[in-house]
């Protein structure tokens, strides 16, 4: 038997297949073919995939560069904020620094007052006074302080011709200060006048009062503003008279005296306040009532020594005007009665 021939061998057994079908390992593994196959910066540094790029390293000069530019620039910055410091306090430097302006030196000039010509008065600037609390303190420092340098002032002299050696002024009472409306005024005139008083008494106030002081005297209640009200109050003015503390009182030894005056709308309604006001005197200081004079229209005399000082008021009512009368002395043994109705006698001319 014969063998079989050979058979030829196909040369496409060992040509490349087609890969299967893949689910884009590859392609996440490897680049494509137009793709490079490293990363790389704008520098041309390469780095791996994945991974941040990093700066590159500077050369040495350009690093001293930055390194100089970075103290020059903190160097600023502390010069700045030094400045700033300096400037916030710049008022407690500058004291530290320059002394302090000396005290001005007042200098006495002449001004005429208008009252004298002939005699000058010191002038003194404005501010110039102080309280005697801060003068202690330039009298305290002047050792440390410079004192400006004296300067030449003229002085206008004084001619004094043919005054005599010592001169006797008789003291006279001052004034008392008067704050009057013009409705109150006209009641002065029902006031008594300084030659009115005991002896040795001097004027020591004149004023008027409100209907709130009066009816806050009268207890300050409701019922006192509506019968202030309902009687036609209209005013109120009074007048003090004290014992100077050198003087000697008059026999009656009277030491204080007060008259006051009130006016109302008409005369019944003055005899209803002289009842109400009366008995608010009766209630608060505890006074008696004693037989009074035929003065006035009605009138009532109360008389005691509450805290041991002997006291005496008399009430008159003479038509719309209702008086209010008060003398006390600083003696225990003295009676301030007498004096107290001579001053009413002399108001209310016509009774006894």
């Amino acid at each position: 038997m014969e063998p079989r021939p050979p058979r030829p061998r196909s040369s496409r057994q060992f040509d490349a297949q087609p890969a299967p079908p893949s689910s884009g390992i590859g392609d996440r593994l490897y680049p494509a073919h137009h793709e490079p196959s490293y990363h790389g910066n704008a520098t041309g540094d390469a780095y791996a995939p994945g991974m941040a790029g990093e700066e590159p390293l500077l050369p040495r000069q350009q690093r001293r560069q930055r390194s100089a530019l970075r103290g020059v620039l903190g160097t600023l910055l502390a010069v700045a904020a030094l400045a700033a410091v300096a400037w916030y306090f710049r008022a407690p430097l500058q004291n530290l620094i320059t002394p302090a302006e000396p005290t001005p030196t007042v200098v006495a000039q002449p001004v005429s007052t208008g009252e004298d010509p002939e005699i000058p008065v010191a002038a003194t600037p404005q501010g110039a006074a102080a309280a005697p609390e801060s003068a202690v303190l330039p009298n305290a420092l002047a050792t440390v302080t410079p004192t400006a340098a004296p300067q030449a002032t003229s002085t206008v002299p004084i001619q004094v011709e043919d005054q005599p050696a010592t001169v006797d002024v008789t003291p006279t009472p001052a004034e008392p200060d008067r704050d009057i409306s013009a409705q109150t005024l006209p009641l002065l005139d029902f006031l008594p006048s300084q030659a009115q008083v005991p002896s040795g008494l001097v004027l020591a106030d004149e004023a008027e009062r409100s209907k709130q002081d009066v009816a806050a005297a009268l207890g300050g209640t409701d019922e006192a503003y509506q019968l202030l009200d309902d009687w036609g109050w209209s005013g109120n003015a009074f007048r003090d008279f004290v014992l100077p503390q050198d003087a000697e009182p008059g026999p009656g030894g009277t030491t204080f005296l007060n008259v006051s005056v009130h006016r109302f709308a008409d005369a019944e309604s003055a005899a209803n306040a002289l009842t109400y006001f009366s008995d608010q005197v009766v209630i608060g200081q505890g006074l008696q009532d004693v037989e009074a004079p035929a003065i006035g229209e009605s009138a009532r005399l109360l008389v005691g020594a509450p805290d041991g000082v002997p006291l005496t008021i008399f009430y008159v009512q003479d038509g719309p005007i209702l008086y209010r009368m008060g003398g006390s002395s600083a003696n225990v043994d003295s009676d301030p009665t007498a004096d107290v109705l001579a001053v009413a006698q002399a108001l209310i001319p016509g009774q006894t």
